[in-house]
């Protein structure tokens, strides 16, 4: 059986447990001028009854063979569903040393994930940051189901989680299936605190992110900048799937470097133009949107469409005649465009690099509080957009 790094519905409709709180750490400490490039940071959610072994047979020994080099720290901290405790485990030249263990910590909780970011930046002070959050992804749903503590963080927790955190994370990375979603670049671009984005539009393998590859250039020149850096951690990854140990994969995964400050400004303009473009059609339209939607799906029944072919799809629609509506799609799809960076996708492209959730029936019904709760819905009304869909389609 397959097991990818996808939340499953049980998953995301459980009871949230109220969790611990943790002692709070100092705020980033002022950079150093000997402090080093880049630290990369794991947030190794492995409480989970799936991925358990997929931390020791894939990521760990991928970690382990990022060439050593004194300008970059490599840093995770572990949480395991068999043993108690959290783990916090630095890799250098082949080896991984366990530098500090504190008792079981619930990783769906926003306070566990500041004290990360908190404890990485105080004892591995740099001038960048790259942050993983591994585990099981949901898209909007949220990310890092914690089974012992039967908690996840929300995207809104995620956001959370970071502000309250404090720090500047050059590339925010997501070792997990469906994040590279418009909703949860917004959410993190709400913070001020991200640049970067990578992530899969689609399911994200049991092996995950090949980070020996990955970051090979940058142990090569640590003074790379944040956007070569996460385009580099897209060729790695497509190397590996393409050619490498995780050869034929390519043809059905993903994975995007996106810019979160372009796409967050897209949002602010070019997708509520084009959102309102597509309200005032919506009479005249609906079934038209309903195909392009069905024909852009990234992983059926999760509702999730990549945005470049649903426009793709309502421009070379014929029945779409109005004039203003296609200057909008046109608009949204070059200015998305824009902010991706890199891209790897097999025979599943082209795609835009980025997602859009379009809930429709009991998905909607289901859904549709919990995701008019987000700082994307919130700011383009697009929750109220898809009630307005699902009734005509009613």
């Amino acid at each position: 059986m397959e097991v990818f790094r996808i939340a499953t519905i049980a998953n995301i409709v459980f009871v949230m447990l109220v969790s611990s709180l943790f002692f709070g750490t100092p705020a980033r400490s002022e950079i150093l001028a000997d402090s080093n490039e880049w630290t990369i940071a794991v947030y190794g959610d492995v409480d989970d009854t799936q991925l358990e072994d997929a931390w020791d047979r894939y990521t760990s020994p991928a970690l382990m063979g990022v060439p050593a080099n004194d300008k970059i720290s490599i840093v995770a901290a572990v949480d395991r569903f068999t043993i108690p405790g959290t783990e916090l485990i630095e890799y250098c030249g082949g080896v991984a040393t366990v530098v500090d263990t504190e008792p079981e910590q619930n990783f769906g909780h926003p306070d566990t994930l500041k004290w990360f970011i908190q404890t990485v930046t105080l004892s591995y002070p740099s001038h960048h940051l790259a942050v993983v959050l591994w585990d099981h992804g949901g898209g909007w749903h949220g990310v890092c189901w914690d089974d012992t503590d039967e908690d996840h963080l929300t995207i809104d927790e995620v956001s959370t989680g970071i502000s309250t955190a404090g720090a500047y994370i050059d590339i925010l990375g997501f070792d997990c299936c469906m994040m590279a979603s418009i909703e949860v670049v917004y959410e993190v671009y709400t913070t001020g605190l991200v640049g970067m984005v990578v992530g899969s539009e689609g399911q994200a393998p049991y092996t995950g992110y090949p980070y020996d590859l990955m970051f090979s250039s940058l142990a090569a020149d640590p003074y790379l900048t944040k956007e070569e850096v996460a385009e580099d951690m897209v060729q790695g990854w497509d190397e590996y799937y393409s050619t490498g140990q995780g050869k034929g994969m390519i043809n059905w995964i993903d994975l995007q470097a996106v810019s979160v400050t372009v796409l967050g400004d897209v949002v602010l303009s070019e997708f509520k133009s084009w959102m309102n473009a597509m309200q005032a059609d919506v009479d005249k339209y609906w079934k038209e949107y309903l195909r392009a939607f069905r024909d852009s799906e990234m992983v059926v029944d999760y509702y999730n469409a990549d945005i470049e072919r649903f426009v793709e799809y309502l421009l070379a629609d014929r029945h779409i005649t109005d004039q203003a509506l296609k200057d909008a799609s046109t608009g949204l799809m070059s200015a998305v465009d824009i902010g991706i960076v890199s891209q790897s996708w097999g025979s599943t492209g082209p795609l835009a690099g980025i997602t859009l959730w379009f809930g429709l029936g009991h998905e909607y019904e289901d859904y549709a509080l919990m995701y008019s709760e987000t700082a994307f819905a919130i700011e383009t009304g697009w929750g109220s957009f898809l009630a307005l869909v699902n009734s005509y389609w009613k």
